[in-house]
């Protein structure tokens, strides 16, 4: 009775976390380059291993020697999907799709002059002009939670308000004077992609945004190490254009449904073994 009661409460714990992520999922199904997470369960093997050093001991048993029954499931694995998300168009020429692999880099202000400091990785494109308060016409591009869009040296992009500006697919800087005089030309900064080797390391800040947890990196690894920085041509940027969410709405509801389901399940479990705990009780009394 113990051993069902202990499945079953289990069992309620890894299907609730289930429920979480389906319902984060869905609640950002228009979040732009919202990545959905996928659950997965592991099985929970008891502590009591090499049960069998006496001979003729639990004869018919079905489960392999050395190892008892397990005592339910537990969460196992929390994991990001990193398939593309549609196309949205939106004719803004800051709006920037990545095609395939990569991530923007983006860093916060943490003095007055505006160097970027704790830099987070981001699918969403979706960027605005903010003038430069430490000089005079020139701005930035930021996100909307205020951060700025980093250069392939982890630099804020930095415009001056006196060429027109374009980005090429491979993440290049084009610029053109306004009065219409002299030949475009590209900048010395460019929109610095990263490639993250193991999406799976990364840790999620809110706001759309992730960083690598350094705590859960292999001994003697560091960032750089699963990090890279990529080349002109390996970036293909899509400009005026945002990923959308890669949430599918209904294999979402299914996922929901059926979980609940389950959950219903060992709720009824745990209430029915709690049930003959009373009874087997009461007869001992």
């Amino acid at each position: 009775m113990n051993t069902s009661l202990y499945i079953s409460s289990g069992a309620l714990q890894a299907y609730q976390q289930k429920i979480d992520t389906s319902a984060n999922n869905i609640a950002n199904v228009n979040t732009t380059g919202f990545k959905r997470k996928d659950q997965s369960f592991s099985e929970i093997l008891a502590s009591q291993l090499n049960n069998q050093g006496r001979t003729g001991q639990e004869i018919g048993r079905l489960t392999p020697n050395g190892i008892r029954v397990g005592y339910g499931v537990r969460t196992g694995l929390t994991q990001l999907d990193m398939a593309q998300g549609q196309a949205v168009s939106t004719g803004n020429p800051f709006d920037f799709m990545i095609q395939g692999k990569g991530f923007f880099q983006v860093g916060y202000p943490s003095n007055a002059t505006g160097a970027a400091d704790g830099v987070r990785y981001t699918r969403d494109g979706n960027f605005h002009i903010s003038p430069n308060p430490n000089k005079q016409g020139s701005y930035h591009l930021v996100t909307a939670n205020g951060g700025f869009l980093l250069d392939q040296s982890g630099q804020p992009i930095e415009l001056d308000d006196q060429y027109h500006v374009s980005i090429g697919a491979n993440g290049q800087i084009h610029l053109k004077n306004k009065d219409g005089k002299g030949t475009e030309f590209l900048a010395s900064q460019q929109v610095g992609l990263v490639d993250v080797e193991n999406p799976h390391l990364l840790k999620n800040l809110g706001g759309n945004e992730f960083a690598v947890e350094p705590t859960a990196l292999p001994n003697g690894s560091d960032v750089t190490d699963y990090v890279k920085s990529m080349q002109t041509n390996e970036v293909q940027l899509s400009t005026g254009y945002l990923e959308g969410s890669n949430v599918d709405l209904t294999k979402e509801m299914t996922d929901m449904m059926s979980t609940q389901r389950s959950f219903q399940m060992n709720a009824r479990a745990v209430s029915y073994a709690d049930q003959m705990i009373g009874i087997a009780n009461g007869i001992l009394r």
